[in-house]
Formats: C-alpha cells, sequence, structure tokens
C-alpha cells in the first residue's frame, strides 16, 4: 500500500504560529532580494518615476514590472541599459568550462522590448 504524500501545506499547518510566521517572514527576505529590477534601479540610484521617465512609460508599469516573480531578459537588458548600466553574463556548467559574455546587450541586434504589451523602450537618453 502507497501512503498518501502530503503537502508543504498541509505539514507547514502543524508547525506552531510563531514558527509559521517565521518561515514566512524569511521567505518575503528571499524573495524581496530575488526582486532583480527594483535591486538594480535603486543601486542606480534611480527612483521609479525616474525610470518611468526615461523608458517613456507611467510610474505603476514600474512598480508591476518591479513586482513580477520573474522577467525576461529582453526586459532587463533594455532597463539595465535605459539606465545607463552594462550586463556580463557568465553561465556555468558542472565541469566544464563557464561561458561569458560581456556587454551582453551588444550582442542584440534591435533595441529589446522593455514588456511585449507595452511600446519600445528609449534605450538612448
Amino acid at each position: 500500500m502507497s501512503q498518501k504524500h502530503r503537502t508543504y501545506r498541509e505539514i507547514r499547518q502543524e508547525f506552531s504560529p510563531e514558527r509559521q510566521q517565521k518561515i514566512s517572514a524569511g521567505a518575503a527576505k528571499i524573495n524581496n532580494g530575488l526582486k532583480i529590477l527594483s535591486t538594480v534601479r535603486q543601486a542606480a540610484g534611480i527612483t521609479q518615476e525616474e525610470l518611468a521617465e526615461i523608458l517613456d512609460v507611467g510610474q505603476s508599469h514600474i512598480s508591476q514590472m518591479e513586482s513580477r516573480d520573474n522577467i525576461t531578459l529582453a526586459t532587463l537588458i533594455s532597463t539595465i541599459t535605459a539606465m545607463g548600466g552594462s550586463i556580463d553574463l557568465t553561465v556555468k556548467f558542472p565541469e566544464k568550462p563557464s561561458v561569458q559574455f560581456s556587454q551582453i546587450e551588444t550582442l542584440f541586434p534591435e533595441k529589446p522590448l522593455v514588456d511585449r504589451n507595452v511600446q519600445k523602450a528609449s534605450l538612448t537618453k
């Protein structure tokens, strides 16, 4: 006979409220750290309003982009380039040499879209 597998949610319900709260706080901290667009924008010293002006979109669009759980590489490249940054990408494989791309934005023949549902971003100031 096979035993029924329990979901994490079912197991977590057995934890004390304090432990559940600690887990939720830790997950939120990790999730916020993964918000790459927000992190990069803040590192550049640019507000959401300033970035919206650079990209010619509304501030609410920037907020939505930063709140997403994932973003496309094209969105990341166009946003960082618009802020005056450049991207170096290193791809690592176990027991294989790394593949490194410097200034990856130069590998794209056309200016990438900030978002497929929004107008093209202006990548030059």
